[in-house]
């Protein structure tokens, strides 16, 4: 099925370089959105609800953490309950993004050495698959503010952009990673372990006003200014230009970054895996 996707669209993909493997990679939507549908296809295949486990999964994460963590943060449930699952849905496909990114292209090596295709595409995919699961796991926020009489503000109609800009870091994250682990092998348990202890220093579970005189902590970090482009629209707060200045940034940087990466090492991967 895997060589069957590509194959169709091979003589288009066939002519690139490192230079614009990037731009060639993302424009094969056909190539690593129907890769991405077979992932998730074939991991939930004779299941009776399929990926709709990952709503479900939510619900009761959010409900279970948000009992708990409402009272022992001494916050108020309708307002923490959404903001909880926003911040654990969005958490969910960043780490899984990066962790997965890590072995994008190891685990495509039986790919990459028979077929020629931009490298992006096999992040692609990975991005793809996880943003789908981050799409299933959202009707759970928006359930939680019916149950909890919160309407849509104008600020609502900001929750696209920020998705979008969510897939495009998932890229830049999973291109820089897949190449840097094709060559450093150690770096993969590196990722693993920092995504666990970073979590705990990211406003998910906690919002920064709770620092006080400290809050500082959070606004320094780019990980929860990236969560709050998507959590604050959908709870109806005001989002600061601050994460928009610090996403943007982050994507420019980032995509830069990759680009050099893959001018230098687009030909080398090969060889390393």
């Amino acid at each position: 099925m895997d060589i069957a996707a590509i194959d169709r669209g091979k003589s288009d993909l066939a002519a690139h370089s490192g230079s614009d493997d990037l731009a060639v990679g993302i424009r094969s939507v056909r190539v690593w959105g129907t890769l991405g549908w077979h992932d998730i296809r074939q991991r939930y295949r004779r299941s009776v609800i399929g990926p709709f486990w990952f709503t479900l999964s939510t619900a009761i994460m959010v409900l279970v953490l948000g009992a708990l963590y409402s009272t022992l943060l001494h916050q108020n449930v309708e307002d923490y309950l959404p903001y909880l699952a926003v911040g654990l849905v969005i958490w969910g496909y960043l780490s899984s993004v990066a962790n997965e990114g890590c072995n994008a292209f190891i685990g495509a090596s039986y790919l990459i050495k028979q077929i020629r295709i931009p490298l992006t595409i096999h992040v692609c995919r990975i991005v793809w698959r996880n943003f789908v699961i981050l799409l299933h796991s959202l009707p759970v926020v928006v359930v939680l503010l019916i149950v909890f009489g919160r309407w849509p503000t104008f600020e609502f109609l900001l929750v696209p952009i920020g998705l979008f800009m969510l897939l495009l870091h998932g890229i830049w994250v999973g291109v820089t990673l897949g190449v840097l682990c094709a060559r450093f092998r150690d770096i993969p348990p590196i990722v693993t372990n920092l995504i666990q202890v970073v979590f705990f220093f990211t406003p998910v579970m906690w919002s920064p006003e709770i620092l006080k005189d400290r809050a500082w902590v959070a606004e320094y970090n780019p990980l929860y200014h990236l969560i709050e482009t998507v959590r604050a629209p959908i709870t109806g707060r005001p989002i600061h230009w601050e994460s928009w200045v610090w996403s943007i940034g982050l994507l420019i940087v980032g995509f830069a970054f990759s680009q050099f990466l893959m001018r230098r090492a687009r030909n080398r991967v090969p060889y390393w895996l």
